[in-house]
C-alpha cells in the first residue's frame, strides 16, 4: 500500500472535495505521530492540510474523532495490504510475504506510523474495537502459519516470535536513518525469517520478591509517578494523584519537582543513563565483537524486563517533553545507537552503516515491545531473540 502522504497539495492550493478528508487525514496523523494528540492543535492540521478550521470540522466533530478516523486509518491500511497477500501452500513463504508486505507499509507510513504503536490506548468504545479487530486479524494468521510450519513449538514461542517479527518491521516509524527501500526490506526481512526459527529457552521462575520501596521522598515520587505514567498515561495522572501515591499534598510534591513535566524528564533521562550503563556492563563482559552483541543484548533486555513501566513512558510520552529536553534524549540515544551499530558491524562487515542502525533499532524496539506486551517475560528469553536480530544467527 502507498502512503497518502503524497495527495497532500503544495501550500494552499485547493483541494478537490473528494480528496479533502484523505488529506486531513494525512495531515493529522503527521501532527499526532510528531507531537502526540494531547500537543496537536486541530488550527495546525488544518493549516497543513491547506484549509481552514470551519472546513476541518465539516468532516470531524473534534480531535478525537480526527485521531480515531487517522489511527484506524492506518490499521486498516496496515491490515488491507496484509490481506492483499495470497494464501500459499507453503506456510513458512506466506509468512514471509505477508510479513514483507506489511514493512512495505511501514515505510510507506513512516512519518505517521508510530500514532500506531504509541497512542491506540486513547481508543475509545467502538473504535477501540474495531483497532482490535485488524490488528488480531493478521496477527492470527501470522501465528496459524508459524504454527503450521514449526508444529511442535510451544504456542507460546509462536505468539511470542510472531510478536518480535511484527516489532521488527514496524521499527523504521521510530527513527529516521536513511537506506534504499530495497535494502530495508531485504534487511529487515531477512532477520525475521531468523527469528522465527529461533528455539527458545524454558522460562526463568521470577524471583518471589517485589524488593524495598525507596525511603526517600524525590525517589518515591518519581517511582511512583512512573507507575501512574505507565498505566494511565502522562496526561492523565495529576500532581494529586502523584502525592497521594506517597502521602504528599501537591505541595510536597513540588518541593522535590518544579512540574509534572520535570518529574517525566527526571523519569525518562534516567531510563536514558540506564541504558547508556547498561552498554558498559555489556561491553566489560565481552572479548570479541559477537560477544560484544550477545552482552549487549542480555543487558538491554534484563534493563528492559527489570522495569517495564520506563520503558512503556518511553515509548508513549516523550512527545510530552519540552522540545530542548526531547532533542537531548534523542541524541542521547543515537550515541548508543552508535555504539551499538558499531559493533554490529565489527562483527558483521557485510553489514553497511546504514542497515546496521536499521538493525540496531529493531533490536531496542522488539525488547520494548515484548517486554510490554509479555510482563511475565524472563531476561534471558528476550536476549535470545534481540540477540538474533543483531548477529542474524
Amino acid at each position: 500500500m502507498t502512503s497518502r502522504a503524497d495527495s497532500r497539495p503544495a501550500g494552499r492550493a485547493r483541494i478537490r472535495p473528494a480528496d479533502r478528508r484523505d488529506v486531513i487525514l494525512t495531515a493529522a496523523a503527521r501532527s499526532f505521530a510528531e507531537h502526540g494528540f494531547h500537543a496537536t492543535r486541530l488550527g495546525a492540521v488544518a493549516e497543513e492540510a491547506g484549509i481552514s478550521a470551519p472546513a476541518l470540522y465539516k468532516h470531524f466533530s473534534g480531535k478525537y474523532e480526527l485521531f480515531a478516523a487517522a489511527l484506524i486509518d492506518l490499521a486498516e491500511q496496515l491490515a488491507a495490504a496484509a490481506a492483499a497477500v495470497p494464501t500459499d501452500d507453503d506456510p513458512r513463504r506466506e509468512l514471509l510475504a505477508v510479513i514483507r508486505a506489511m514493512a512495505g507499509n511501514a515505510l510507506d507510513n513512516r512519518e505517521t506510523g508510530n500514532i500506531y504503536r504509541r497512542e491506540p490506548r486513547l481508543l475509545q468504545g467502538d473504535d477501540r474495537r474495531r483497532l482490535a479487530e485488524l490488528s488480531a486479524g493478521t496477527r492470527e494468521r501470522l501465528v496459524a502459519l508459524l504454527g503450521r510450519a514449526r508444529p511442535v513449538a510451544p504456542e507460546r514461542t509462536v505468539r511470542l516470535l510472531v510478536t518480535a517479527a511484527l516489532s521488527i518491521v514496524a521499527s523504521p516509524v521510530t527513527h529516521r536513518v536513511g537506506l534504499a527501500r530495497r535494502a530495508v526490506l531485504d534487511t529487515l526481512c531477512g532477520t525475521v525469517e531468523t527469528v522465527v526459527e529461533l528455539d527458545l529457552p524454558d522460562p526463568a521462575t521470577a524471583a518471589d520478591s517485589t524488593g524495598l520501596t525507596p525511603l526517600g521522598r524525590r525517589e518515591a515520587v518519581l517511582t511512583e509517578s512512573i507507575k501512574l505514567f505507565a498505566s494511565r498515561g502522562f496526561h492523565e495522572v495529576t500532581l494529586e494523584e502523584i502525592g497521594a501515591a506517597v502521602d504528599l499534598p501537591p505541595s510536597g510534591v513540588y518541593r522535590h519537582f518544579s512540574s509534572k513535566n520535570a518529574i517525566l524528564t527526571a523519569a525518562l533521562w534516567r531510563g536514558s543513563e540506564r541504558t547508556t550503563a547498561a552498554i558498559a556492563d555489556g561491553l566489560a563482559n565481552a572479548t570479541t565483537p559477537n560477544e560484544a552483541l550477545v552482552a549487549l543484548a542480555a543487558e538491554y533486555s534484563s534493563l528492559c524486563v527489570s522495569d517495564p513501566e520506563i520503558m512503556a513512558v518511553y515509548l508513549r510520552d516523550m512527545g510530552a517533553l519540552d522540545v530542548a529536553d526531547r532533542r537531548a534524549l534523542r541524541r542521547q540515544q543515537r550515541l548508543n545507537v552508535d555504539e551499538w551499530a558499531t559493533w554490529l558491524q565489527r562483527a558483521r562487515p557485510d553489514v553497511a552503516p546504514a542497515a546496521a542502525r536499521f538493525l540496531v533499532h529493531a533490536a531496542l524496539n522488539v525488547a520494548t515491545d515484548l517486554t510490554i506486551a509479555y510482563r511475565d517475560l524472563d531476561a534471558s528469553t528476550a536476549a535470545v531473540v534481540v540477540a538474533a536480530v543483531l548477529t542474524g544467527d
